[in-house]
């Protein structure tokens, strides 16, 4: 949390810096006058500011007030007014002028200044979302992100399919992050430190894609100069991952279905015994198999020889829940430490993801490279994405109109309310005054709503005592 200190007399200044200093991680700057303070702020865009409401001698002067009054409606800006007790006229116009409080130099100390700004603290990181994966990184589903209902069912599909040996074959849509579940599949299995081979069935000849497959001796075609040992080989006793399965030719095809129903194989040109195949098979498709098999450009045989077990990959569109957890995850892996608005984070939930969780990486490695700073806005949004955000009564105009659109039936208005209060408990965990943060109103208000609604999970009756693990 980087913070300002402006006053005109260095000794204050020396011991708030002092009182300051004793939070963590905080970064703290320093200015004597408005013209400073101004300059300050332009370069290092500090979250919290304690401002001397008169910064010089003179009974008429009030650039303190005037720099609170020029920053008090920047988002994600705190302003505290430090001053003498004998000014409390000018403390009442700083805070109209929208100052989050004040403290009076007869009475610097921890105990007053500190919990101001550790409640500052906490509603920034309630603004900023950064929301860390929950599962350990060294879980073999570690890499399957979220919290929503379709990815913890995944997770728990994706260990119970490693237990077996049996063929698996994951469908979903293009770039939802198939090949992270062949991977977690690997890593759960039986076998995770021998080796995973992948292999793009769409991007090679049919030669080629046989010679990738199963290898193939000196002089069998036309440049193959020597031996090559093909995955079915070298995968051992790993996981040969196949992805694009429904682009091999209907003779590969064939050549597959022997190989996997025979658990042997011969490389190409290959005129001695088959080989033994001790792997397992993991396919891949965004393609509709059982539509090609209708249309014989696809072998029914082959389609349940690898679809055994089956694993369904949700699109993002299902689970726009998760992309604060998501963009958290992936910007961990970037060169730098990027957080989200919760702005931001709104608009990436309103997006289209035709891309998938693949499109969402993309926007977080251009991010990593173009935003201005490492709190990402919606306007670097706009700047890395081709998306046309809705802004002001436009986004709330589509909002109610997709509100009237729904099935008939209910009070919306009440439904609406319900929706907002109980979506907000469960982003804040059950707190009450987190809730009533992220909704704009008082903890009062949650607590009234979670009395008369028919929400069952956060009904409290007037007689049950009200846990709230941060009361205000």
């Amino acid at each position: 949390m980087k913070i300002l200190i402006v006053d005109d007399q260095k000794t204050f200044r020396r011991i708030l810096r002092g009182i300051v200093d004793k939070l963590p991680k905080a970064e703290v700057f320093e200015a004597a006058s408005l013209d400073e303070a101004r300059a300050v702020f332009r370069e290092q865009r500090p979250e919290v500011l304690l401002v001397d409401v008169r910064l010089s001698d003179d009974a008429r002067n009030r650039d303190g007030l005037t720099l609170v009054s020029e920053l008090a409606g920047l988002p994600k800006v705190k302003l505290i007014c430090v001053t003498a007790s004998s000014e409390m006229a000018l403390i009442r116009q700083a805070m109209r002028s929208g100052a989050f409080d004040y403290i009076l130099k007869d009475d610097l100390s921890d105990d007053l200044i500190l919990p101001i700004l550790r409640e500052i603290e906490l509603q920034i990181g309630l603004e900023a979302t950064v929301v860390r994966p929950k599962l350990p990184d060294e879980s073999p589903v570690a890499g399957l992100v979220g919290d929503s209902a379709a990815m913890v069912a995944l997770r728990e599909r994706v260990l119970r399919v490693a237990q077996s040996d049996r063929p698996v074959l994951i469908t979903g849509p293009t770039g939802s992050g198939k090949e992270e579940v062949a991977r977690a599949l690997h890593k759960a299995g039986a076998n995770p430190s021998a080796p995973f081979y992948d292999l793009n069935c769409g991007a090679f000849s049919e030669t080629l894609a046989e010679s990738e497959l199963f290898g193939h001796v000196k002089g069998s075609f036309t440049g193959a100069t020597s031996d090559r040992d093909g995955c079915f080989k070298a995968v051992r006793n790993g996981t040969l991952f196949l992805d694009e399965l429904g682009e091999l030719s209907k003779d590969l095809q064939a050549k597959l279905l022997r190989a996997i129903e025979a658990r042997q194989f011969r490389p190409i040109g290959w005129d001695r015994a088959p080989l033994p195949f001790v792997g397992r098979i993991v396919a891949a498709t965004n393609e509709d198999l059982r539509a090609k098999v209708k249309n014989k450009s696809f072998r029914e045989d082959l389609l349940y020889r690898l679809a055994v077990l089956e694993v369904v990959v949700p699109p993002l569109e299902e689970r726009l829940g998760d992309i604060a957890q998501l963009v958290a995850y992936l910007s961990a892996k970037q060169p730098r430490a990027l957080r989200f608005s919760p702005e931001a984070i709104d608009a990436l939930r309103s997006m289209r993801w035709p891309g998938n969780v693949r499109q969402l990486r993309t926007v977080v490695d251009r991010l990593a490279v173009f935003a201005e700073r490492d709190l990402v806005t919606i306007d670097d949004l706009r700047a890395v994405s081709d998306e046309r955000f809705a802004e002001g009564d436009e986004r709330l105009h589509r909002l109610a109109d997709t509100l009237l659109d729904m099935t008939p039936g209910g009070d919306r208005v009440v439904s609406v309310e319900d929706a907002l209060y109980a979506r907000a408990l469960e982003r804040a965990e059950g707190n009450n005054t987190h809730a009533g943060r992220l909704l704009g109103v008082s903890r009062k208000s949650v607590e009234r709503w979670r009395k008369r609604t028919t929400v069952s999970r956060w009904r409290v009756t007037s007689t049950e005592p009200e846990s709230d693990p941060d009361p205000e």
